[in-house]
């Protein structure tokens, strides 16, 4: 993928970054409040020796500080400096709970012990260090030399003042990282789902085949803003660039199939508007509807339901009437219609006889085009059959919906009743898949930037 499809991609899946954008900042919001706040307090106590002395032995005595600090950072959270502590602060106040609550720790290289104290009371954080820093610089003599001076003296250099803002939750902080993790999370299941996701919705998503012979994207319906065009004019001049396609890029000629992959695809109002399209310039054509099967699911206008009941090419291939007899004039200038006729159990099957030779011998010394409205190719086997017998077959991709191993199927059953000449419609592709490839791709095998 370039990055043009990764903007795709994104502007496809804009909302799903929007959500776990939002939920991450509201799930941060959210742990800030549940949070208990934590405050941090910390008294500073200097180690150092005493008493007169020549300059070489006070270098001596800051090495034998320095040696000894750690060992008095550890005696601060012992039973003994914790109990004095204790004491100082008053009853009620218990050891373990100072011990949980207290840190000792010597700065490296140096002869200085913070005392750290760390609870939900702000107050009560900063008694707890300067209590057990006090203690230390009493303990830690009496340990250190016991019943001699000490050349050591311990020194509260800095006492724990009372902290004004909660070191835990931090609002800010939190809202920051839901944010990012949600946005980051968002974007990795967006590309994920793209490339697990098999539904066609460009052309870049169809697999490649040699048998394609031109490809045309047909916008869906909805509004568009950019420079005042309308949809509808959007979608016209995509038939027109498909009957341009099927003039000078195959030379189709006679008869076309129009066939949806499935029957998500709506392969009859293609090739209505496709045979439309071809009547704007004079070519007189007829669409023929093959769907001879009496199922209630056919892809249909329920307008069009009711032609149903008039003659029409279930009726020609049995033999109860006539071309002259079921074909009418359509709405668009110069195209002309067969309906499904009365159809029966067998009436698909017919399709595959000389009478539908018959009928498209006669339709096509008739009309320019002859258009086959088809059944879905994967669904319905006659479907292959008409692509046979026209020599010229367009599948309708529906976008979104067709998924490429249903694609692949309808051209492996194409190609078993040897269709050589195939072409695709995209349809209802929305503006943002619009071009939605490495090159807009025009004719199989070539591509134009």
């Amino acid at each position: 993928m370039i990055l043009h499809d990764y903007l795709r991609v994104l502007r496809r899946g804009w909302w799903v970054v929007v959500l776990l954008t939002l939920l991450g900042a509201g799930a941060a919001i959210a742990a800030s409040f549940a949070t208990t706040p934590a405050y941090y307090a910390r008294a500073t106590v200097v180690v150092a020796t005493v008493g007169d002395a020549s300059p070489g032995d006070l270098q001596q005595g800051n090495v034998f500080a320095m040696q000894r600090t750690p060992t008095y950072a550890d005696l601060a959270t012992t039973a003994t400096v914790l109990d004095r502590a204790a004491a100082t602060l008053g009853a009620g106040t218990d050891t373990e709970d100072l011990r949980r609550s207290v840190t000792s720790v010597a700065r490296p290289e140096t002869a200085i012990i913070d005392i750290e104290a760390s609870g939900s009371d702000a107050a009560l954080v900063a008694e707890r260090a300067n209590a057990v820093a006090e203690a230390l610089t009493v303990e830690a003599q009496v340990l250190d030399a016991p019943g001699v001076a000490s050349p050591v003296q311990l020194t509260v250099v800095e006492p724990a003042a009372q902290p004004e803002v909660a070191t835990t939750p931090r609002p800010r902080n939190n809202l920051l990282i839901g944010i990012v993790v949600g946005l980051v999370l968002g974007l990795a299941i967006v590309v994920v789902a793209d490339a697990l996701d098999t539904r066609i919705r460009t052309f870049a998503d169809l697999p490649r085949s040699p048998a394609l012979a031109t490809l045309t994207s047909i916008p869906t319906g909805r509004a568009r803003r950019a420079r005042g065009v309308s949809a509808s004019d959007a979608r016209v001049e995509s038939f027109r660039n498909l009957r341009a396609n099927l003039q000078f890029g195959t030379q189709a000629r006679g008869v076309i199939a129009v066939a949806g992959v499935t029957s998500a695809s709506d392969a009859q109002g293609v090739a209505r508007q496709l045979a439309a399209a071809l009547g704007e310039i004079g070519s007189t054509v007829v669409i023929a509807d093959v769907d001879l099967r009496s199922s209630g699911s056919r892809h249909r206008d329920r307008k069009n339901d009711a032609t149903e009941l008039r003659p029409g090419v279930a009726d020609v291939l049995n033999g109860t009437s006539s071309v002259d007899e079921v074909i009418s004039v359509a709405s668009a200038d110069h195209v002309y219609e067969l309906t499904t006729g009365t159809v029966d159990p067998s009436s698909a099957q017919r399709l595959s006889t000389s009478a539908m030779r018959d009928m498209l011998d006669d339709l096509s010394a008739r009309f320019d085009y002859v258009i086959l409205s088809c059944p879905p190719l994967v669904e319905r086997s006659e479907s292959a059959v008409a692509a046979a017998l026209a020599g010229n077959s367009l599948v309708v991709v529906e976008s979104g919906a067709t998924k490429r191993s249903e694609f692949l199927f309808a051209l492996e059953l194409l190609a078993g009743v040897r269709v050589t000449s195939i072409s695709v419609a995209l349809d209802h592709v929305r503006d943002l898949d619009l071009g939605g490839t490495s090159g807009q791709t025009v004719l199989a095998g070539q591509t134009a930037t």
